[in-house]
């Protein structure tokens, strides 16, 4: 094997090492989902593999307080209302449900749905979570739904 090549298979072994890990965290059968790939995978079976589980995921409607929450849809119905919601929303909110009833600390939201190191410092969660309490709460002020809950996040 030549050097240039050597390198190339260290960089897609270090890819599929975190694409692993995030999918471990988000999706439930992660392990499963990658085992299904066999020893050597090609990126490209990963990410068609990850946009067809994505689809499914989103295709049914999940609740999320008086809301039905479409992941694919980038919207919260509550009866003849709809709130349409960012990309960034929309992953703030995959991520609160794949945790449900616990809190997501607020490193590991970042990491999760922007995939910043931990120690960087940014205000980017709060501002999206701001808006996002605009939108669903009755009063964001007194939230219901999207609680802070020490250093994170839950649902209520």
């Amino acid at each position: 094997m030549t050097e240039m090549s050597e390198r190339k298979t260290a960089l897609a072994q270090r890819v599929l090492r975190e694409t692993a890990k995030r999918l471990q965290r988000v999706l439930p059968d992660g392990d499963t989902i990658l085992a299904t790939f066999g020893p050597r995978p090609r990126l490209g079976q990963i990410f068609d593999r990850l946009q067809a589980e994505a689809s499914r995921a989103g295709s049914a409607p999940a609740p999320v307080g008086p809301y039905q929450f479409d992941a694919a849809g980038l919207s919260l119905r509550d009866g003849e209302r709809l709130l349409r919601l960012t990309e960034k929303e929309r992953d703030i909110l995959l991520a609160l449900l794949g945790a449900p009833g616990r809190r997501i600390e607020r490193r590991d939201m970042l990491e999760q749905v922007w995939g910043y190191a931990s120690g960087v410092e940014t205000h980017t969660l709060e501002t999206h979570i701001y808006r996002l309490r605009q939108k669903m709460e009755t009063d964001p002020a007194k939230p219901t739904i999207v609680l802070t809950d020490g250093d994170g996040y839950r649902l209520a």
